[in-house]
């Protein structure tokens, strides 16, 4: 990692608020010019929690240099892989059709690009908070049970970042696990590191999975709010962890399904309800599903950077209110039936041309709250259930898949029906397609079910960039950022990856 952007960076860690599901959620820069040392944080917990507030005011917050609004926090790179698949739309010329037609410019994939120095920055900032706290925790004046709660939720933070890493700069880990991965780092560093070389995909999956188990068997459910990782949420990474590295090693289909099932203890289905439900907005995490999210308060509203102002189209409350330039592909839309609560679009038959067909539909699914500043989703129930729908397909329990599948597909459509079918690689591409259905516009789920099925990218339906990604084209593994290519003296350019 290049050292400069190595520095303890807790400049931007707030105050905790201790009250349960607070809408506080950093409040404060503490201190304002970033001077935090060691003998400040770790001196009693209420330090640590602010260093550990920290970490995830970077995954909400953290912008890139040149400060361009679709750069804001992890929410906008999840985002940038939605709109490289086939079902969302981004106006030509507007905020994320470059990501849409995969271009390799500032907004793409190439070392020289801003996004892909967002990403590596955002999560080796998270890695090297997180090692500092696993660090001088152990020496803080604080009981035994605080510090291994401690240690474990950085441990699974830290896992969290190395899983995206390993995820977005390498192609799946079934293709090749001994193939290049990122740098592992599991010590602080400050200005004087001179940087490690790529580990192997394996050694970096390693580390993921040591964290994420040590992580979930020593984390409970409590937490202090709904923004921190606790056990159910340590176990959901693990499953996503073990859903990757399944393809590689089907043994691991097993581990992926309890740790899937263990993570909703405690978190059902919205309802099929007018209210606290699909419907509403996902913008708050109050929402029952809701594992994990990260919040907002109405003072901390990015206004027309928030993810809400590029995904949530005009309305009669407001109209011409953001950028409001994603549109759905209408071979999607067509994927939901007409009693499907999830059929949230909406028709712009008033602005469809004869040079702009793409732009009927919009998405109402995302809708900022009243006072602009709606919460991030980051896991929930329904993908934890498809997770095991998918483990058990991969293990040939076909029939159990399918009610399990059929669980999440009842409570969005009362009048779907079970899909039964014999074949395994029929039910394995159902269950990808509810996949999309559920969790599109929260995780790239397109993208990365592709990727890790080692699939093409292929246009189809009503769209203006009609490209398509062969499975195993170089476009499918991010270029590491020409920063730390120079910064990093482990590095040669043997070991950027090609064009």
């Amino acid at each position: 990692m290049r050292s400069k952007y190595k520095t303890l960076l807790f400049l931007l860690a707030g105050h905790l608020t201790l009250a349960s599901c607070s809408k506080s959620f950093i409040d404060s820069v503490v201190p304002a010019n970033g001077d935090i040392t060691s003998n400040l944080i770790f001196t009693s917990q209420v330090g640590v929690d602010n260093a550990m507030t920290g970490i995830y005011e970077i995954m909400r917050d953290y912008i890139t240099p040149n400060g361009q609004a679709n750069m804001y926090g992890w929410k906008t790179a999840q985002l940038n892989f939605d709109m490289r698949g086939n079902d969302l739309i981004a106006q030509p010329a507007n905020w994320y059709s470059f990501e849409n037609n995969w271009v390799d410019d500032d907004f793409g994939r190439v070392a020289t690009s801003n996004r892909t120095l967002q990403m590596w920055n955002l999560c080796y900032k998270v890695i090297n908070n997180a090692n500092t706290i696993i660090a001088n925790v152990p020496s803080a004046p604080i009981g035994q049970a605080d510090q291994d709660a401690d240690i474990a939720e950085a441990r699974a933070l830290r896992g969290w970042a190395y899983f995206n890493l390993a995820r977005i700069y390498q192609f799946t880990y079934a293709r090749d696990t001994t193939a290049p991965g990122v740098p592992i780092y599991t010590t602080p560093s400050d200005g004087s590191t001179s940087g490690n070389p790529r580990s192997p995909l394996n050694a970096v999956y390693q580390l993921i999975v040591s964290d994420l188990e040590s992580a979930s068997a020593t984390l409970t459910t409590t937490r202090v709010d709904k923004y921190r990782i606790n056990k159910n949420v340590a176990q959901g990474i693990l499953a996503e962890v073990y859903q990757e590295m399944a393809m590689a090693d089907p043994t691991l289909w097993a581990k992926a399904e309890s740790n899937a099932a263990s993570a909703t203890a405690g978190f059902s289905l919205m309802p099929n309800a007018a209210t606290n439900g699909y419907a509403d907005g996902f913008n708050t995490v109050t929402n029952g599903e809701w594992i994990w999210g990260l919040q907002f308060n109405a003072s901390q509203s990015y206004g027309f950077a928030s993810f809400f102002g590029f995904i949530e189209p005009d309305s009669t409350a407001k109209p011409n209110f953001r950028y409001n330039d994603i549109y759905v592909n209408t071979t999607f839309v067509n994927l939901f039936s007409s009693t499907d609560m999830r059929r949230l679009f909406i028709e712009n038959q008033a602005a469809i041309g004869s040079s702009t067909p793409w732009v009927q539909w919009q998405t109402m699914k995302f809708r900022d709250n009243s006072t602009v500043s709606g919460d991030y989703v980051m896991m929930r129930a329904a993908e934890m259930y498809l997770i095991q729908a998918e483990a058990q397909a991969q293990q040939g329990e076909l029939a159990t898949a399918e009610t399990t599948l059929y669980a999440l597909q009842h409570e969005r459509d009362t009048a779907a029906t079970m899909i039964t079918t014999p074949n395994k690689d029929s039910l394995l591409y159902y269950i990808r397609v509810e996949r999309r259905k559920e969790l599109y516009g929260e995780m790239g789920v397109e993208y990365f079910d592709l990727k890790r099925y080692q699939l093409s990218m292929i246009r189809d339906g009503v769209q203006w960039s009609t490209i398509t990604v062969p499975a195993g084209d170089n476009r499918w593994r991010w270029q590491i950022p020409q920063s730390e290519m120079d910064g990093n003296k482990s590095l040669t350019a043997a070991d950027q990856n090609p064009l």
